[in-house]
């Protein structure tokens, strides 16, 4: 169920509830006041018949008064609480697209920068080929790193709908994290027989990027750790310092730390969408200067 559908049932229910306790009140109320009457009324049938008809109309109009001010107040306060987390909502979304599509025009703009600048100085005067192809290759070390950001940055644009449209096949996870057992990542496992239906692009780009980022702000040995249901992706590096940990979901966050690292910031959160959709849950325990560990459960 989505979160807003969950909250407007929850209001709902809370309405309902508060309503049928007044209701509920109410109606003991006029039971008991009728009761009342008929003990203090001491006069022929067409008589007492007159006088409940006249003091129950009474009771009923100040009741029905009490009625609507317990059931409308806290209907009230509800209501509000609920517009203002909608709106609350809103406008973090607002912001968060705001933001999005500046950061994003910042990336876009580095590596079209860098290939500018490139074309310039070369064609400023006549260089050896050696020059030239030194040129092109930082132009297509730019041209690829600019394609790979707009690869995720549509990624991060089409969501669930680009996964759902890709097709799905069992992976055995353990065969797929040995092709990572090399250099400087070491990998280890009880459970080889771990299979998860996902697709095989998506889930290879989702640890491309976690295992990328051990390797890069570490330099030591990168731990894989396949326990059971839960892969764990250990490092000694740089770490995130504290105070960050909350904001590194974010698309294009980066922690004050990681400055002097290539990077846009897209990489985790993409990894983490991914690997949510397939129904694995995703926990980042880290200390600045000690490292990080990349908790995966896939139960």
């Amino acid at each position: 169920m989505k979160p807003n559908n969950k909250i407007i049932f929850l209001y709902t229910g809370v309405t309902i509830g508060v309503i049928m306790i007044a209701f509920i009140l109410f109606s003991l109320v006029v039971s008991i006041r009728i009761n009342t009457i008929h003990e203090q009324y001491v006069l022929s049938d067409k008589q007492i018949i007159e006088a409940i008809r006249k003091d129950v109309l009474t009771q009923i109009a100040w009741i029905s008064v009490l009625f609507i001010c317990v059931s409308g107040i806290p209907v009230y306060f509800i209501s509000k609480r609920y517009a203002k987390r909608i709106s609350e909502r809103i406008d973090h979304a607002y912001e968060s697209e705001k933001a999005f599509i500046r950061n994003a025009s910042h990336e876009v703009n580095n590596p079209l920068t860098a290939i500018q600048g490139e074309c310039e100085i070369s064609l400023m005067k006549e260089r050896t080929p050696t020059e030239y192809q030194n040129a092109l290759r930082r132009i297509a070390s730019e041209t690829k790193r600019m394609i790979l950001l707009m690869k995720h940055l549509l990624f991060l644009a089409h969501g669930e709908k680009e996964m759902l449209n890709n097709n799905t096949e069992p992976i055995q996870l353990a065969n797929l994290l040995m092709e990572y057992a090399q250099g400087r990542v070491h990998f280890s496992m009880d459970n080889f027989a771990l299979t998860i239906e996902a697709n095989p692009q998506l889930l290879r780009m989702a640890l491309d990027n976690l295992i990328g980022n051990a390797c890069k702000y570490s330099e030591g040995l990168v731990y894989l750790d396949l326990r059971g249901t839960t892969l764990e992706i250990i490092d000694h590096g740089i770490g995130i310092p504290e105070k960050e940990l909350e904001n590194i979901y974010q698309p294009f966050y980066r922690a004050s730390n990681t400055r002097e690292f290539s990077g846009n910031g897209i990489g985790l959160s993409l990894a983490i969408r991914i690997l949510n959709f397939y129904g694995a849950q995703v926990k980042i325990i880290s200390k600045e200067k000690e490292g990080t560990r990349v908790s995966i459960d896939f139960q």
